[in-house]
């Protein structure tokens, strides 16, 4: 008969005890579920029938009325000793109960029973189920909606493909979640890299399934929401996964955060598994830490990859090469860009769709910290000196041929930790250098992504640090171009430690510079104060290239730019003649002028003149502060 049996069983249990009725009573009917759950908690009959009518007094609401007869209003918010000892009249039992109640079973402290109440005598101490526990004995296998909402079961790629480091570390860690030890496993590495993934695969190898929780997306406490993963994971006989333990365990109370985590893992019984960006994460439980740290795939793999994850979808073969070497990726975020790829377009699938799946895919990486913005500017917009374009054409080149030079040429690299390439652009307010840095991009085809500072620098110790990481992870994997504007305000030179304060701030120097040392994409800094810049980046730098306010000749050339971009004009425009009565003008406030006469122009329904031009430069020349030398 089952769940319902058994209830239906308790009921006649507790009518039958109101009616004065104490002779003992049938067996309940069987149950596999109570049976496994015996097992699972390592439950005795007489506890395991506590626990059972601890769920059937929350699960029956025909019940509520007679225990509330027997046990009083205390009866509404869960099952006592009490109210228990009144139904069963097995004193002995109810001691044997009240004894394992106090021992800290498993059963309390991953929280399938809860005291309702503090500050109660413990017999008098009412017991509430998880409402996982109550619908796992009522037959259902659905996930505990908490532990849903936050990640859930890891699949297996059916195809998947293993790289020889990977495949080490998934042979290794099988051997480690074997072990009738628990054990606490600590996997790092990048987000997409396929921690989650090789987690899975190492499960498999023991016929086990792992169900997850991702801190990112957690909500609430996370005691209770680490508990109902243990719960989850005692009830299905999986192993379990805290994604991104790191994000659990930052911010204003970051070691009690981190004891409190500490905690939660350490009251199941079973090895669990925690995945961090953070190499130096650190967990303080009371169990043995076993830690792997994973790489992005091998480009060969990631080939593998690639093909399996679009299921036979027409691809040009180079097409998926490029891919592969240009991303480096994970099983899970490879997967992710193709079913964006394929549900988004038709085929035959082109470069730009896969790359758009890559786009869509990775973008939510960046957490908000950088913006992306779209580059429409070409080399046309811009006015440079000779000897500004030849460097900035010979730093596009660093990019594009570091293969041809590092491999094939086998020409040292600067540094031997990373293979990125870090230019400091430096010069005055609107001379050009966020621009410059998005026709880069443009040339280098990728994606141009501005950091926020105000949503990176933080007041709490240690969180600087763990966005920048982020950041910096999710450019590598998205081969995306990071530019820092106004990079003065954390790259400064760091200073001798009079306070906390300079300490912090110093450490935070010092990761940067190490992070950017390690990086294997492109980063641009802008400042308009080089000399605050430390000394050490500066020695890191690929390039360092300084933007000069414009000459006469290229104002010239700026105001024929703007002025004449497809507006009407009337009569002759003495280009020459403003670009020497306004000397201190850059491109952008030659720009703001222009457009300023053309809204001046728009808004008299007239072409744009002479006039109008020297109308607004000369507002703008007054709003730089500037004196204008006539009327």
């Amino acid at each position: 008969m089952g769940f319902s049996g058994r209830m239906s069983w308790f009921r006649e249990r507790v009518e039958r005890r109101l009616r004065g009725e104490r002779g003992e009573h049938a067996r309940p009917p069987e149950n596999a579920r109570a049976d496994a759950l015996r097992t699972l908690l390592a439950l005795d009959e007489t506890q395991l029938a506590f626990v059972e009518a601890c769920v059937y007094a929350a699960a029956d609401p025909l019940l509520h009325a007679p225990l509330v007869s027997l046990g009083g209003t205390d009866a509404r918010r869960g099952l006592s000793l009490a109210t228990y000892a009144a139904l069963t009249g097995a004193d002995h039992e109810v001691a044997a109960l009240a004894a394992w109640l106090a021992s800290d079973p498993l059963a309390l402290r991953l929280g399938f029973l809860a005291p309702a109440t503090e500050g109660l005598l413990p017999g008098s101490t009412p017991y509430v189920p998880a409402a996982r526990l109550v619908t796992y004995l009522a037959g259902s296998d659905s996930t505990d909606a908490s532990v849903a909402r936050s990640g859930g079961t890891v699949d297996v790629p059916a195809a998947l493909a293993l790289d020889p480091a990977h495949a080490a570390i998934v042979d290794r860690l099988a051997a480690v979640l074997a072990r009738a030890e628990r054990t606490l496993v600590i996997v790092v590495g990048p987000r997409g890299v396929g921690r989650r993934t090789v987690a899975a695969a190492a499960a498999a190898r023991q016929h086990r399934a792992v169900v997850a929780i991702d801190a990112a997306r957690a909500a609430g406490e996370i005691e209770a929401l680490v508990l109902a993963l243990h719960r989850e994971a005692t009830l299905q006989g999986a192993i379990p996964l805290i994604g991104d333990a790191n994000e659990l365990a930052t911010g204003e109370h970051t070691a009690e955060r981190r004891r409190t985590l500490a905690r939660a893992i350490d009251a199941a019984d079973h090895t669990c598994i925690v995945t961090t960006t953070d190499p130096g994460f650190d967990c303080p439980v009371m169990r043995p830490i076993v830690r792997f740290e994973l790489r992005a795939p091998d480009a060969q793999t990631r080939t593998g990859l690639w093909r399996s994850s679009l299921d036979g979808a027409t691809v040009a073969p180079e097409v998926i090469e490029e891919l592969a070497m240009r991303y480096p990726l994970g099983p899970g975020a490879i997967h992710a860009a193709a079913r964006t790829a394929l549900r988004e377009t038709g085929e035959p699938l082109t470069r730009g769709d896969l790359v758009g799946g890559v786009r869509a895919s990775v973008a939510e990486r960046f957490g908000g910290l950088a913006d992306r913005l779209d580059v429409t500017d070409r080399w046309d917009d811009v006015v440079l000196p000779p000897e500004t374009l030849d460097q900035v054409n010979a730093l596009v080149a660093r990019v594009r041929h570091a293969y041809r030079v590092y491999e094939e040429w086998r020409f040292p690299r600067t540094t031997a930790r990373g293979g990125g390439v870090a230019a400091l652009f430096s010069g005055p307010p609107g001379t050009g250098k966020t621009l410059v840095a998005g026709i880069v991009a443009r040339e280098l085809d990728r994606d141009l992504f501005r950091v926020d500072l105000s949503r990176v620098v933080s007041k709490w110790v240690g969180e600087t640090e763990k966005q920048l990481g982020e950041l910096f992870d999710a450019a590598e994997s998205s081969d995306a171009l990071l530019l820092f504007d106004e990079a003065d305000s954390l790259f400064a030179k760091r200073t001798e430690v009079k306070s906390s304060s300079d300490r912090y701030a110093n450490l935070e120097v010092n990761y940067l510079l190490q992070r950017i040392e390690t990086f294997h994409g492109v980063t641009i800094l802008t400042t308009n104060l080089d000399a605050s810049i430390d000394a050490a980046l500066r020695r890191r730098l690929a390039a360092h290239i300084v933007f000069w306010p414009p000459d006469h000749d290229e104002r010239v050339q700026l105001w024929r730019r703007f002025s004449t971009c497809g507006a009407p004009v009337t009569g002759t425009l003495e280009l020459d003649e403003l670009a020497t009565e306004f000397p201190d003008m850059t491109g952008a406030n030659i720009r703001n002028a222009s457009l300023a006469a053309a809204f001046l122009a728009a808004g008299a329904n007239e072409p744009i003149s002479h006039e109008l031009l020297v109308r607004a430069a000369r507002s703008e020349y007054r709003a730089m502060g500037r004196v204008l030398g006539r009327k």
